[in-house]
């Protein structure tokens, strides 16, 4: 039977309280998930689960202990409910988590294919909006999703939280700068790939509903205040705007990805 931990002080709980911190996040390589939904996702799709945290007495489902059933008790870290709900930023923890590792990938792990559609952010900065965006690129079967740094946090709590699991269902990459991004998708052009690279802008020379995406895509989504930059622009292939009927002269980004993603969906699926 694991013993439950009851002390402020244990090293342990230190060390997951200080993964608060991104720069702890970014030292260590490793990042905190809470809630049933995410931890299950986490061990469904192979995540590099590291400990399993948990606090019996504060779960309210069978499916906590199925979870925790899963992964062998030298991984887990049994803690009162107090010390569980010192660590959580929920009203009501479920009394699971997990420490995940970070796992930085390369462009490559997005393959190339005819289907292809890869939602990039570029530089956003609020983590709801990038946790949004993941989850709505994973519920229309995208490749992957790129962020560009500087960025918000992807390992923020709010962002992973907003992810809904999804973060651990496709490809997820951070790159650097935009350089990267263009130079993979310029190889990607070399190699015979009929690939569109399309930039979201308000003032997109062309309506996003006249845009034939049939084909691969790369899909370019710029930062809240600013949009995207000359440089990014620049390099796409077309610029769309989705039409403003209203006295809004703009969405909200994540809110402006799923219209766009969905009209993709649409043109794909012939109808």
């Amino acid at each position: 039977m694991t013993d439950v931990i009851t002390s402020f002080r244990n090293p342990k709980v230190r060390y997951l309280r200080s993964l608060r911190q991104r720069k702890v996040r970014e030292q260590e390589g490793r990042f905190l998930i809470e809630g049933l939904r995410i931890v299950e996702e986490a061990l469904t799709c192979g995540a590099p689960v590291e400990t399993l945290i948990y606090a019996p007495s504060l779960w309210v489902s069978d499916r906590a202990q199925a979870l925790v059933d899963q992964v062998e008790p030298a991984r887990h870290l049994v803690l009162s409910a107090e010390l569980f709900r010192s660590l959580s930023d929920r009203d009501d923890p479920q009394g699971i988590a997990a420490l995940v590792r970070i796992e930085d990938r390369p462009l490559t792990d997005i393959r190339p294919a005819d289907d292809l559609l890869v939602i990039v952010a570029h530089q956003l900065r609020d983590p709801g909006n990038l946790g949004t965006m993941i989850r709505t690129a994973d519920a229309v079967g995208a490749s992957g999703v790129v962020v560009i740094e500087p960025s918000v946090d992807l390992y923020d709590p709010q962002t992973v939280r907003a992810t809904m699991g999804s973060l651990f269902a496709l490809p997820v990459i951070r790159i650097e700068n935009e350089t990267t991004l263009f130079d993979w998708c310029d190889t990607l052009k070399a190699s015979g790939l009929p690939l569109l690279v399309v930039a979201s802008s308000a003032h997109g020379t062309k309506l996003h509903f006249e845009v034939d995406y049939r084909g691969p895509v790369v899909l370019l989504m710029g930062n809240e205040r600013y949009g995207l930059p000359d440089s990014a622009r620049q390099k796409a292939d077309v610029l769309v705007r989705l039409p403003m009927f209203g006295r809004a002269t703009s969405l909200n980004v994540s809110a402006a990805m799923a219209a766009l993603v969905y009209e993709i969906v649409r043109q794909r699926q012939g109808k």
